[in-house]
């Protein structure tokens, strides 16, 4: 990363060189820097990167300011500086909305790191209010997410992040439910992001829908998917034909094989 910095650096200087009587000719020319179809810099933007940045940005080097700010926004994370770290996460997006993993990451820290780090925050006045902000900002993270996969409509793991904080940090596993399907549909999705949707089910007591998508999932080719965890789907579908008392002529995974007994040689 340290490197990554430097290099950083030093291309900004180049930029910074270019600042005077080049700026009003990169602005011009920002077309055929592939810039964006009419983009330009907005008095706000401006105003929030500075105007050596805003240079550098002009001059091509888009990428590379998108990674400086980050490189901001993880310091004040190590400071644990929260509305300082969202101002640059956002602002990193803004120059790479299409970069994974400044949506994904971002989004832990709204929804992991700063809700925690609010959660026990002395300077609160009661417990009730460092809930209410470590809820906000568990929001924040989500509608984090929502962007980013509008954004990045492709990216099958942004929408299991985001049913990964529907679960985890909301307490919704129905509400994942939907996320990890879409997810799972994506043929570059791993494979565990199917079963997760079986678990969410079984988790917010739909053992139904639960029992239908292991089904699902076991009438898939079994050679198509060697690697799959075949054994533990046929262990999850008995335990929803168990619950669900379906009968034994209607049941589909096959049953435990039991051990044969070893004769006494004796």
């Amino acid at each position: 990363m340290r490197k990554r910095a430097l290099l950083a650096v030093a291309l900004l200087l180049l930029a910074f060189a270019a600042k005077g009587p080049w700026e009003h000719h990169l602005r011009a020319q920002r077309h055929a820097r592939r810039l964006g179809a009419g983009e330009s810099l907005s008095v706000e933007l401006r105003a929030r990167l500075g105007q050596n940045l805003a240079v550098a940005l002009l001059s091509g080097f888009r990428g590379i300011v998108a990674d400086f700010v980050w490189l901001g926004a993880h310091t004040a994370w190590e400071d644990q500086k929260w509305y300082k770290m969202r101002e640059g996460i956002e602002l990193a997006v803004l120059l790479q909305p299409h970069s994974i993993s400044f949506w994904d990451i971002g989004a832990w820290h709204f929804a992991w790191n700063a809700s925690y780090g609010e959660s026990v925050n002395p300077k609160y006045p009661s417990d009730a209010y460092r809930l209410k902000v470590q809820r906000d900002w568990i929001l924040a993270g989500k509608a984090f997410l929502e962007r980013g996969i509008l954004n990045n409509p492709e990216s099958w793991d942004l929408k299991f992040k985001l049913g990964w904080i529907y679960y985890q940090k909301l307490n919704d596993p129905l509400g994942a439910v939907p996320w990890f399907q879409q997810a799972e549909a994506d043929p570059e999705a791993p494979l565990y992001v199917g079963r997760m949707v079986g678990h969410m089910f079984v988790k917010g007591g739909r053992h139904d829908k639960a029992y239908a998508w292991w089904k699902r999932l076991w009438f898939e080719d079994h050679a198509k998917h060697p690697e799959q965890l075949w054994y533990k789907i046929a262990q999850w579908g008995r335990e929803a034909e168990e619950k669900l008392r379906i009968p034994t002529s209607q049941r589909v995974f096959p049953p435990v094989q039991k051990k044969s007994k070893v004769p006494n040689s004796r």
